[in-house]
């Protein structure tokens, strides 16, 4: 198998922690929107996980949002913010605590935990596929 065979293998690998990933947060979202729907709109949670591929590079992130009224419409618009993460490969607990609801701080963290987990196996597969391509660039550098 040559290093650019095992490079593929590592994208590939990747892609599945994608789905994986966005399987979790498909869960959260449904959770979301079912414990939503009855709630008054004080009591509705305004924390959100997001999966996506940007640039070859998996991102796992949190959001909160909050809802603001324009000047010139009767229309409220939505503001979102990101949650910083910090070191590490998981988001502190008291910075998701402080901004979710009561009744979902418990599903949150379950969630935050899988997230962390696929982070990490996402950090250690990168930089595999970086000391790869240092030893391939290596080996052309040797051998020419």
């Amino acid at each position: 198998m040559t290093i650019q065979e095992i490079i593929a293998a590592l994208h590939f690998n990747i892609e599945e922690l994608k789905k994986e990933a966005q399987k979790i947060a498909d869960e959260h979202w449904q959770f979301h929107y079912r414990n939503n729907a009855l709630l008054p709109p004080r009591e509705k949670c305004r924390l959100n996980v997001w999966v996506r591929m940007r640039q070859h590079r998996l991102e796992i992130y949190w959001t909160y949002f909050k809802f603001f009224k324009r000047a010139n419409s009767d229309k409220s618009g939505v503001y979102s913010n990101y949650i910083p993460k910090g070191r590490g490969n998981q988001y502190r607990a008291k910075s998701l605590a402080l901004r979710a609801e009561p009744w979902e701080i418990d599903k949150v963290l379950e969630v935050e935990g899988k997230m962390a987990e696929i982070r990490a196996e996402y950090a250690d597969i990168k930089r595999a596929i970086t000391a790869l391509k240092r030893a391939e660039k290596n080996a052309v550098e040797r051998s020419s």
